[in-house]
């Protein structure tokens, strides 16, 4: 049986809109923050980084009641780059990836400045050893 190209496309979609929340923790480290914690996590990474595959490891809670990980997304080439630390502010749906580089030297608009400022701040206060 041979299905025609629009059923065809429409499969193709479906198959791509229930991949968007394929966001994972790799290493398990979602049991020890609980599963609340870990699902609005990986919910903020999807909305944010935009890769339905991203690699989320090692979730904490950290000093101020912030979430601290790493997520690991891929580039335009389909390559992972490498695990970057984030942290997120769950009850204020706020998620930042510390930024590195080209972030740090030219911010896109004011709002992204403001957003890495505060991401910086709240992984200071949350994920360094201190």
């Amino acid at each position: 049986m041979r299905l025609p190209k629009s059923a065809l496309a429409a499969l193709l979609i479906l198959s791509r809109a229930g991949a968007a929340e394929a966001q994972t923790v790799i290493d398990g480290s979602d049991a020890g923050v609980g599963a609340e914690a870990a699902r609005t996590a990986l919910s903020l990474i999807g909305q944010q980084m935009r890769d339905p595959e991203a690699k989320v490891a090692h979730l904490r809670i950290g000093r101020a009641g912030a979430l601290c990980g790493t997520v690991d997304v891929r580039n335009r080439m389909g390559a992972y780059t490498g695990p970057r630390p984030f942290v997120a502010d769950l009850p204020e749906k706020f998620l930042g990836r510390l930024p590195e580089g080209p972030e740090l030297r030219s911010p896109g608009s004011m709002a992204a400045f403001r957003a890495m400022e505060r991401a910086k701040a709240l992984f200071e206060a949350n994920c360094t050893a201190g």
